[in-house]
């Protein structure tokens, strides 16, 4: 007769084998739209990531509703700023017109959070807002001075975090008199289809 410690045994040995995923699970990276009531912790978030910002300066671009944070547990942990402009894409300059753009300030995201894709959430969030608004591009300026080559090429070998993601998001890039645009030519959508909130 067998004891109950071989039948246990015995009960282990036939059983298939769990593949050890994680030790610990991994936090929800979720998108919001920014609201007045989330100008404090935005500006503390990119005080903490070496943005030189106001309250009223965050407050002023939250306002206009195009805004996203990156939250996990409710805490904010990554900022995207947005706003709209008109690009004159012929002289690649930003001027005053009726928007047809979305500008998208670099996203500020705090350490503990970084490699977890979230400035590409922000930055794909943004470009659907900017869809929705029926803008036409999307666009930032990068403000590393890049070489006197292809930029492309510069960014391959060279470039950040932010413009590599740019660049593997089929961003163009020009030279302008303020420095390196990075900007996208967007698909229209349907004007009908409900935007997402």
């Amino acid at each position: 007769m067998e004891s109950f410690k071989q039948t246990e045994k015995k009960k282990e040995a036939e059983a298939p084998k769990k593949k050890f995923i994680h030790l610990l699970s991994e936090d929800e990276v979720e998108v919001k739209r920014l609201t007045m009531e989330d100008v404090e912790e935005c500006v503390k978030v990119m005080r903490k990531c070496a943005f030189d910002v106001t309250e009223a300066e965050v407050g002023n671009i939250i306002k206009y509703g195009k805004s996203f944070g990156a939250t996990v547990n409710r805490m904010v942990v990554g900022v995207g700023l947005s706003w709209p402009a008109y690009l004159d894409i012929r002289d690649m300059k930003i001027t005053n017109n009726q928007p047809n753009s979305l500008y998208v300030e670099d996203p500020a995201v705090l350490l503990a959070y970084e490699g977890r894709g979230v400035r590409r959430i922000l930055l794909k969030e943004r470009e659907k807002e900017a869809q929705y608004s029926q803008y036409d591009y999307v666009m930032s300026y990068l403000y590393e001075d890049i070489p006197k080559e292809n930029i492309s090429d510069y960014i391959i070998e060279a470039g950040n975090q932010l413009e590599k993601l740019y660049l593997s998001e089929s961003y163009e890039f020009a030279r302008t008199e303020k420095g390196i645009m990075a900007y996208k030519r967007l698909g229209k959508v349907d004007p009908n289809i409900a935007k997402k909130e």
